[in-house]
């Protein structure tokens, strides 16, 4: 399941990455088309992709954050759990006996 799970995760990321990749080199491309008005078709495809590059990066920026932040708050509440380790019944030596 795990690398079926790794496999899915990089054909997103591929696809995304391909995504915004032909968004940029739309606009770079189209940027001083002779634009023929109103109902300009080069425009509308232009403010689609730089809608569409806009939102994926804040929506990475969320995931990012909300990734980060449980991660985060662990380590500024418990900053001392680390250095007191986790004492189990092997590290304190304790004997089990019948």
């Amino acid at each position: 399941m795990t690398k079926k799970l790794r496999f899915l995760t990089r054909l997103l990321a591929a696809t995304l990455a391909v995504v915004l990749l032909s968004s940029a080199v739309y606009l770079a491309l189209a940027s001083d088309h002779d634009c023929a008005g109103e109902d300009c078709a080069v425009c509308r495809q232009i403010s689609a992709c730089e809608n569409l590059l806009k939102t994926l990066g804040l929506t990475g920026a969320a995931a990012a954050v909300t990734a980060a932040l449980p991660y985060a708050l662990c380590k500024a509440l418990l900053p001392c759990a680390e250095r007191l380790g986790t004492g189990t019944l092997v590290s304190l030596k304790v004997k089990l006996s019948n």
